[in-house]
């Protein structure tokens, strides 16, 4: 009777529970993703809700997530530093992989594909939000709707690398930086509202990194990205994204140090 009525709230409950792993076969991991955070951006709540919508609508529930923001959709999944390691077989049981959307997984066909034969191979579920039910690539309609969905989201990462490398090449032609500037570094403008004169390396955050540099150096063993960045996050020190809002006059979001 108690199975029977959780699968009852599963097909009314719009929205998928979290809970442990269980062993139920459809314990699935949630796979946000977002290539830049901005502090107006609402792309982090709205694919947490397509997920949890979509697992619900196979059955499922979520068992984590592997967030990986300000992660390039170029990124090979299994090297993105959430997922990586779920993908890789380091995190513990799972059953499959519920994402907002294809593009979620990557913006590269192979790098996609790979990951959907992974889990058809593995007998795990895939799932994405606007496909009816789970992937399946042993169906060639499937398999071919994957393969498509897949290749636009590649087309248009090319499209923005396009534009990216037009308007370097725009901006440094004229003697201008492109963007805002990298964490350790600030612009210098003479007058204010005025053109950027200058470059130059910010005092708190260049040293930050020089730091990060020099423990890693002195002990590759045993100091490594990951730590650093988790002891920076520990020292309440200002993650990239929330020094720059900080630096333009915005609150910190409180965004953590990734590796």
């Amino acid at each position: 009777m108690r199975a029977r009525t959780e699968r009852i709230l599963h097909r009314t409950d719009p929205y998928a529970s979290e809970r442990p792993y269980d062993g139920c076969g459809k314990c699935l991991l949630g796979v946000p993703r977002l290539s830049h955070v901005k502090l107006a951006t609402s792309s982090p709540e709205r694919q947490r809700e397509n997920v949890l919508t979509t697992a619900a609508s196979v059955g499922a529930h979520i068992i984590g997530w592997a967030d990986d923001w300000e992660v390039s959709g170029a990124t090979d999944p299994v090297t993105r530093p959430s997922l990586g390691p779920w993908l890789r077989d380091e995190r513990g049981p799972y059953d499959g992989l519920v994402a907002a959307a294809v593009d979620r997984l990557g913006r590269n066909v192979v790098d996609c594909l790979n990951t959907g034969y992974k889990m058809r191979d593995e007998k795990k579920m895939l799932v994405t939000y606007g496909h009816d039910g789970a992937w399946n690539l042993d169906d060639p309609a499937d398999e071919n709707r994957f393969t498509m969905e897949a290749w636009g989201a590649q087309m248009e990462l090319r499209a923005i690398q396009r534009r990216n490398r037009d308007a370097t090449v725009k901006t440094r032609a004229a003697g201008r930086p492109k963007g805002k500037p990298s964490y350790g570094f600030q612009y210098v403008r003479k007058v204010m509202g005025g053109k950027i004169d200058q470059v130059e390396l910010h005092p708190h955050a260049s040293e930050v990194l020089r730091n990060v540099a020099r423990r890693i150096l002195a002990d590759p063993d045993n100091v490594t990205c990951s730590s650093e960045a988790a002891r920076l996050n520990r020292a309440g020190e200002l993650s990239p994204a929330d020094h720059l809002a900080v630096l333009y006059g915005k609150p910190a979001g409180g965004r953590p140090w990734s590796p």
